[in-house]
């Protein structure tokens, strides 16, 4: 796989109600492949700026500078593809139709006026790398950061209020916007895990595995078959599935699909990374966005969020064919829109 051979300057310094969206104005999206005007002017002088940075880095050497244009251009054919790919599926479903319970959600958006960025949220796909991002944007420093207990949300709600969808548009139209998508089930796992295998005590997810004990472990002559304090696997995609037909409350934000969460179809991206191949996709936006002074591109919690196939498939065993055909068609549009594949989680 190739990879971008980019020199960074150091980072600078070291589920509740929503309010109700403003009328839908359907968005005016460029042809697919085309830039808008003014990216691509910034790309072009972002990219002479890098040429002249690495012309005096290499001094003779021109075997980086090729590499560099040859990596830019494979990245940005990426990009397009899966633009491309998001924009056909969307047409093709009509996810990109308003409909009285599927509107546009500008609610999870932030929105970086100063560097001209836009980010959906996506919890469980580096979503705490890029908050993080987001708060040194913010002008918040790094010292502060390590040692605050604020919530990191919401200390970057307040420096990016929630927009409104015209809001939303209107930033769009003037930014790089950008979305980090994960596998699904992957995505599930790791939310399974750090949210209800490992949830803090007297926590609200700590609260709601007690619950989902209650209800869903089974017994054999009065005793239950596992001592685990917390849901198996198993007990949590049983919950979640009669969640999903019989709602209580609104899904948890940490699981519910991008495609509900982001409302993908509605809004334009420029860059649509994935979690397998973040490294790469992080610093071709950072190259294009011109933030190579401001963030050094990294991956908190990669260690606690990063899982082998063997891992997942594991957790997988768990559960019968019902349950992965009801995971599957809950993600259903994920899996389509984002290009991601489930074959080898159905059981034979």
């Amino acid at each position: 796989m190739l990879r971008m051979r980019l020199c960074y300057g150091a980072i600078a310094g070291n589920g509740s109600s929503r309010q109700q969206l403003l009328q839908f104005r359907a968005p005016i999206h460029p042809p697919d492949g085309v830039v808008h005007h003014l990216r691509l002017v910034q790309h072009r002088q972002h990219a002479h700026q890098l040429q002249l940075q690495n012309q005096r880095a290499t001094k003779n050497n021109g075997t980086i500078n090729s590499q560099y244009r040859l990596d830019m251009e494979y990245m940005k054919r990426r990009m397009e593809h899966r633009v491309e790919r998001l924009q056909k599926k969307c047409a093709e479903y009509r996810l990109n139709e308003s409909k009285h319970n599927y509107k546009p959600k500008a609610w999870e958006y932030l929105i970086q006026h100063e560097y001209h960025l836009v980010w959906c949220n996506v919890f469980k796909a580096a979503s705490t790398s890029w908050m993080y991002n987001f708060n040194l944007m913010a002008g918040y420093s790094p010292q502060f950061l390590r040692k605050t207990k604020d919530v990191p949300l919401q200390l970057a709600r307040q420096k990016y209020p929630r927009p409104s969808v015209e809001k939303l548009q209107e930033a769009i139209n003037e930014s790089i916007s950008f979305i980090i998508v994960r596998h699904p089930f992957e995505r599930l796992v790791s939310a399974y895990k750090d949210k209800i295998q490992y949830a803090l005590p007297n926590s609200h997810h700590h609260k709601l595995g007690n619950r989902i004990i209650q209800k869903y472990r089974k017994t054999v002559n009065g005793k239950p078959t596992t001592l685990l304090k917390h849901p198996t696997f198993s007990e949590f995609v049983n919950y979640l599935l009669d969640e999903i037909k019989h709602p209580h409350y609104e899904i948890d934000m940490h699981w519910v699909p991008v495609t509900h969460f982001c409302t993908p179809c509605f809004f334009h991206y420029d860059v649509i990374a994935k979690f397998e191949t973040l490294e790469e996709d992080q610093n071709y936006l950072v190259a294009i966005g011109r933030l190579d002074s401001v963030i050094k591109p990294q991956w908190k919690n990669a260690g606690k969020g990063a899982h082998t196939n063997d891992v997942l498939l594991k957790f997988f065993s768990e559960l019968d064919a019902t349950q992965i055909r009801g995971l599957y068609d809950y993600y259903r549009f994920d899996f389509e829109l984002f290009g991601y594949s489930a074959k080898e989680y159905f059981k034979d």
